[in-house]
């Protein structure tokens, strides 16, 4: 180390730093700092310097005052309301000026200048809700509550709504029944933001959803459609089986997509109008991705992926099949609820096991219930509800193997000495 002689400006700039991070300004954090530089200077000159300088080690009166000590730790939350930074701190509450790469310029009561503060005593947390406004003519597009009493939100619904808050374009995929399209709705639901779904295929035009030509009174006239209604408006609007679509017919999303405008060159009588996205118009897709189970689809271009974000929507896990259940069917006996929960998981097993060409999701698990708790027979349920889609994709013999695993879950559903063989089955399994 090395004596130097500091100067009372400098002592003063450290003593600021010290502040900023935290610390009490005492001689002995100061001393520290200075040895951090590479200066050595005994707390009794520190000491004395401030003194001979008519100034308290605690700091003078352009530095900050706060009454908490230290005013800033880690895990203080910085909260965001759209450009609008605040600080807050057990009760006291500041303006953030200036948000630098490493640190924040932070101004408030007490604080006669801005002062300067690692970014690392921060965290962030969400933006505040955002009130929307949405005509009259659209509320009833948002979805009602009632259609989410048993809803089970999770980490990938949080993900969706992230990336629409920020203006993303979301790719939803995943096996049917994981919740894509629920999730876009359940968005639309929390955010009191209208829901348009548009299910694609292969000839699909996007140009066709703002309207068409059509007569009136003998004279051709552009008659605009629901959709520029969504488009103008705060919205969400979600583009289902977006991989049926024709290559050829994406080019209308990139634009849309670019610039958040659009050209129809029919409209406004032939004149053509431009048409623009509102700020608060969200846009979203769907596709279940191409595999032996799934076939109908077309693996999009880049040009068209690159332009958006991609959320894989996982299979629902037992615990979060048992709570949808849970709230769907509160009045079903817990030993019923675990039989169907049982049934379902061995169902899916023998799927994978066997490579047959069908998903089975929570949707077809709701059907059995449903139709069993409407009165049908137990065996008809799942024959009506799950087991006979083996038949619609032509594989009647597989149907067998579903019938028995619910024999060996439902005991009263088959002979005893059948009963003993699966259940020794399914304890192998």
């Amino acid at each position: 180390m090395r004596v130097s002689k500091v100067t009372n400006e400098h002592l003063k700039e450290v003593r600021q730093q010290v502040i900023n991070q935290g610390c009490t300004p005492d001689s002995f954090n100061i001393q520290k700092y200075l040895k951090s530089e590479g200066i050595e200077l005994d707390d009794s000159t520190i000491r004395g310097r401030f003194s001979a300088m008519g100034e308290p080690l605690s700091g003078e009166k352009d530095i900050i005052r706060a009454k908490v000590t230290p005013l800033f730790e880690i895990g203080d939350t910085v909260e965001s309301d759209s450009n609008n930074y605040k600080v807050t701190k057990r009760g006291w509450q500041g303006e953030i000026i200036e948000i630098k790469s490493n640190t924040i310029m932070v101004k408030g009561p007490g604080l006669t200048n801005a002062v300067e503060v690692p970014m690392a005593h921060f965290k962030r947390i969400a933006p505040k809700k955002q009130a929307f406004e949405v005509p009259q003519e659209l509320k009833d597009k948002i979805p009602e509550a009632e259609m989410f009493s048993n809803y089970v939100e999770r980490d990938i619904d949080k993900r969706l709504a992230l990336a629409l808050d920020i203006g993303k374009f979301p790719i939803a995929q995943g096996k049917q029944g994981t919740g894509k399209t629920y999730s876009f709705m359940y968005y639309s639901f929390k955010r009191g933001l209208p829901f348009f779904l548009y299910s694609m295929y292969e000839d699909f035009r996007l140009t066709k959803l703002f309207g068409d030509k059509t007569i009136v009174g003998g004279t051709i006239k552009f008659q605009e459609s629901e959709f520029i209604k969504a488009i103008q408006n705060p919205s969400v609007i979600l583009f289902d089986e977006i991989n049926a679509l024709s290559n050829a017919n994406t080019f209308d999303f990139h634009a849309l997509l670019a610039n958040r405008e659009l050209f129809i060159k029919d409209a406004d009588d032939g004149k053509g109008k431009v048409f623009k996205l509102h700020k608060n118009c969200r846009i979203g897709f769907a596709q279940n991705p191409k595999s032996a189970k799934y076939i109908g689809g077309n693996i999009k271009a880049s040009n068209f992926l690159g332009r958006c974000v991609f959320l894989t929507f996982p299979e629902f896990k037992e615990d979060e099949i048992r709570k949808a259940l849970e709230k769907k069917y509160p009045q079903m006996d817990k030993s019923d609820r675990d039989n169907f929960i049982k049934f379902y998981i061995a169902i899916c097993q023998c799927i994978d096991d066997a490579h047959l060409p069908v998903d089975i999701s929570i949707r077809q698990l709701n059907n059995v219930i449903d139709l069993w708790l409407g009165g049908a027979d137990l065996k008809d349920a799942i024959d009506d509800g799950l087991a006979s889609i083996l038949e619609a994709v032509s594989q009647p013999k597989s149907k067998e193997s579903f019938l028995r695993i619910a024999q060996a879950v439902w005991k009263d559903l088959m002979p005893k000495t059948m009963a003993n063989y699966l259940s020794l089955m399914m304890r192998r399994r």
